[in-house]
């Protein structure tokens, strides 16, 4: 005995809609995954240049990292300057995970845009450790 046809075609509908809302829905996200810390990292870091909002997503080297810059850029945020004013624009794509003995490495390319002139590139490779129970970043490269 065959399935009706229609029957199949709604079912097909219905997974591929399935599919659609797990990928488009940032929310549905594991957000206790490497991936989805890291990419929280690099939107606070990269994207919006507010290192006291990637600080939450940090341990180890990472965090001493940032410690370091917001001291230097303590006098200028007194100022009034936020990380709003800093922030150019920037959009990145991760590659996929690499894991590394207890750790995972992830590798984003990120294209600046910044006033009217072309846009640069530049690449980064953020390393998550769990610790504590949980993903955090310890360590951040970042290359030309």
């Amino acid at each position: 005995m065959r399935p009706h046809p229609g029957l199949l075609s709604g079912l097909r509908s219905g997974l591929l809609a399935a599919a659609a809302l797990a990928i488009a829905c940032p929310a549905c996200q594991d957000k206790t995954s490497s991936a989805y810390i890291a990419d929280e990292f690099a939107d606070a870091y990269f994207r919006r240049m507010d290192q006291d909002a990637a600080l939450k997503f940090t341990a180890l080297g990472a965090t001493e990292m940032l410690d370091k810059e917001i001291e230097a850029t303590k006098a200028l945020r007194e100022s009034g300057y936020t990380p709003a004013e800093a922030a150019s624009a920037v959009s990145f794509v991760r590659g996929p995970a690499v894991p590394r003995d207890a750790r995972v490495d992830f590798h984003y390319h990120m294209t600046i845009r910044a006033g009217d002139g072309p846009p640069s590139t530049q690449d980064a490779d953020v390393e998550l450790a769990r610790i504590g129970g949980g993903w955090k970043v310890v360590s951040v490269h970042i290359t030309r």
